[in-house]
């Protein structure tokens, strides 16, 4: 299988280790070079690397794309590849646009042109939520906490809203997907300022989530059953395998592998996705 990877951060450092195994051929910009050699930890990747000037070079030698880039961007690079090439399948990262319009708009384009496509939630392979799911009967209640350290220093997109980043469009969009998929759409409360977003979903069955996700000065990320905490940690991604220093790269390894094995598209359940994430903006 060939890859086309467009990103040289979490592209670079998440993605090109997750599909070496897997991969013939991983196609690379050649800007990317630089970064990839200063990294050693990745340089063991190069030996099926391709490097590339121009993507209208490549032709018809990519199965996969991958694309992990500012979600403000992520529309029109997949416009521009698609001029040149016809992957199987497109990898995107969330948001897959800036706005929940942005991204309607996209999901639309992409429905009308058949091109297969998934969004990147990997918070759904995780075993806190696995143990959600299971416990989703009746009149329970699950809160999860979840503190992020904010690094005043890096001024980029990912704490911009209106770049697509930010507490509700980069973070808490993963919670939105995860209970959006399990039929907890009922939007009961939602407060959101520049410091906090909170808010809390129920489902037919009276159970309820509490959500509550916030800057603070230290990272953490808590979930209580009812009265009794079940998971304390720094970081969602607790107990996943490491690679790299990464528990997120195991993580995309089970994410893609899903995708090879029983991924069925569904743009209708895409948009519905997108509209509940709309509602929730508008009821803020």
């Amino acid at each position: 299988m060939n890859f086309l990877i467009i990103g040289s951060g979490f592209g670079i450092y998440g993605y090109l280790p997750a599909v070496y195994k897997n991969s013939k051929k991983i196609f690379l910009n050649i800007k990317y070079k630089k970064k990839i050699e200063k990294r050693i930890e990745l340089t063991r990747y190069l030996k099926r690397v391709t490097w590339y000037f121009d993507i209208k070079d490549i032709n018809n030698k990519i199965d996969y794309v991958i694309i992990a880039q500012n979600p403000k961007k992520q529309f029109l690079i997949v416009k521009k590849i698609l001029r040149f090439l016809k992957p199987k399948h497109l990898f995107l990262e969330k948001p897959i646009c800036h706005t929940p319009n942005k991204s309607l708009n996209f999901v639309e384009f992409l429905h009308k042109n058949k091109i297969k496509f998934s969004v990147g939630y990997l918070f759904a392979y995780l075993n806190w939520y696995r143990y959600i799911k299971k416990n989703l009967t009746y009149n329970q209640k699950f809160e999860i906490t979840w503190r992020i350290k904010l690094n005043k220093k890096n001024n980029l997109w990912k704490s911009n809203h209106k770049e697509g980043g930010g507490l509700v469009r980069f973070y808490s969009i993963h919670l939105f997907r995860l209970f959006h998929d399990l039929d907890l759409t009922k939007i009961h409360k939602v407060s959101v300022n520049k410091k906090h977003c909170k808010f809390i979903l129920k489902d037919l069955k009276e159970n309820k989530i509490f959500l509550n996700v916030k800057y603070a000065l230290i990272n953490q990320f808590h979930i209580r059953h009812n009265k009794n905490y079940f998971l304390k940690s720094s970081n969602p991604f607790i107990k996943s395998i490491k690679i790299n220093k990464d528990p997120r790269v195991s993580i995309i390894q089970k994410y893609i592998k899903d995708i090879f094995e029983n991924f069925k598209i569904n743009y209708k359940h895409e948009k519905k996705f997108i509209e509940f994430w709309k509602q929730i903006e508008m009821e803020s």
